[in-house]
């Protein structure tokens, strides 16, 4: 019986299917749907990922020496350049290049302490050993790690540590970098970029279509700002109209005596107000077309525009240089396609002293060919490069995100 019944489901299911007509050609499979390749695109986290020391640090202790009551820093910025400073002023340049978990320092200049603020003699001498001691310790510094996101710890080729600290910002509410929409109720239009301000660390600063200024600021309860000190800024020549939106910015941020958060709009209220909007996400996405603007590569002169077109899969530089890239999270692999002698110059490595040229005829993918990729706040492209990392403009984009 229960043979017959499975026999009779057979035949069932059987009849509910139609015949196939004789002759009939066979029905295709459904087609497969498209692939779409995924767009390489940084996620906000490659700049930190490409450039590991980059920002500030607070120098807390160099082998068993505390460094805190000088109020020591480090500064490393565009992947290849430091300033420092301790007991005396400080500020002195040098050049760092990372391989690895490992730096190398090299400096040009000899250090020489600047103004030291202790009132007796004892007390500068101690403000001058600090700042010499912090100078020779980076210029032995030979390793790094960072055992937590807030921690740097340097090590020297003679195995004595140096803790670096990143400083806590200590208004996130209003940090960061804002475009400035109107001063005393009227719209602040500028011509060539959108005037902004930034704010961290107690420190705010303007910058429009000619000179940046700043001062320092202390927040002695919530929603309340006083800007202390004077105004310090660049002396750049101006247009009488840039001079005079200078002179109306110089007054916006010595002016606030209150603040409030309303959605993207950081409001300023005092003598004359301003109001602030956050500025749009930017592109984050690696294909476009980039111009070089702000850094520039280390030991390196311009000899013409520094330029990259970008598809989804080669580069095309200035000198017409063209190559196949493939991304893997920020890390680029470029392989050389076409370009003739502008793309068979070779990448001579970074020395100090030794200036390379870069730009117009000269191969920007071949003497500085990057290894990987981020985007910075304000939406530049940032490339890592044997020669520290250079900054490009997207094309089309309004400033300060692009050209």
């Amino acid at each position: 019986m229960k043979r017959l019944l499975a026999v009779f489901a057979v035949l069932t299911v059987g009849a509910c299917s139609a015949p196939a007509e004789r002759g009939a050609a066979p029905v295709p499979p459904p087609a497969a749907a498209p692939v779409v390749k995924a767009v390489p695109a940084d996620d906000g986290s490659y700049l930190a990922r490409i450039d590991p020391l980059g920002g500030q640090w607070r120098v807390e202790r160099i082998g068993e020496e505390d460094f805190t009551r000088w109020k020591s820093w480090a500064h490393f910025s565009a992947g290849g350049f430091i300033n420092h400073g301790a007991g005396c002023s400080g500020g002195y340049p040098a050049f760092y290049r990372l391989d690895g978990e490992r730096v190398t320092v090299t400096r040009i200049e000899p250090v020489q302490t600047g103004k030291c603020a202790s009132a007796t003699a004892a007390g500068r001498a101690a403000a001058v050993a600090s700042e010499r001691r912090l100078a020779a310790f980076m210029d032995q510094a030979a390793g790094w790690s960072r055992p937590d996101e807030r921690t740097l710890v340097l090590t020297s080729r003679d195995g004595v540590r140096a803790v670096l600290t990143r400083p806590v910002e200590p208004n996130p509410e209003i940090a960061g970098r804002w475009l400035i929409e109107s001063i005393d109720g009227e719209p602040l239009v500028t011509e060539r970029r959108p005037a902004t301000v930034s704010i961290g660390m107690n420190s705010i600063g303007a910058h429009g279509d000619c000179n940046s200024m700043g001062s320092e600021f202390t927040v002695p309860a919530p929603g309340r700002i006083v800007v202390g000190g004077p105004i310090v800024g660049t002396a750049i020549g101006c247009a009488p109209e840039d001079r005079a939106e200078d002179d109306l910015m110089a007054r916006a941020i010595r002016g606030p005596t209150a603040w409030r958060v309303e959605g993207d709009r950081l409001i300023f209220t005092g003598n004359p107000g301003m109001v602030l909007r956050r500025p749009p996400v930017p592109d984050r996405r690696l294909p476009g077309e980039y111009a070089a603007c702000g850094d520039t590569l280390l030991g390196a002169f311009h000899e013409g525009p520094v330029t990259l077109e970008i598809d989804d899969r080669t580069m095309r530089d200035n000198a017409g240089c063209v190559a196949s890239w493939r991304a893997e999270g920020p890390l680029l692999t470029l392989k050389p396609e076409s370009g003739g002698a502008a793309c068979a110059a070779k990448a001579t490595p970074y020395e100090a002293g030794k200036a390379v040229g870069v730009g117009g005829a000269v191969s920007t993918l071949a003497v500085a060919p990057p290894d990987a990729f981020a985007f910075d706040e304000s939406g530049r492209l940032v490339l890592r490069t044997g020669r520290g990392l250079l900054r490009m403009c997207r094309k089309g984009s309004p400033p300060p995100f692009g050209s």
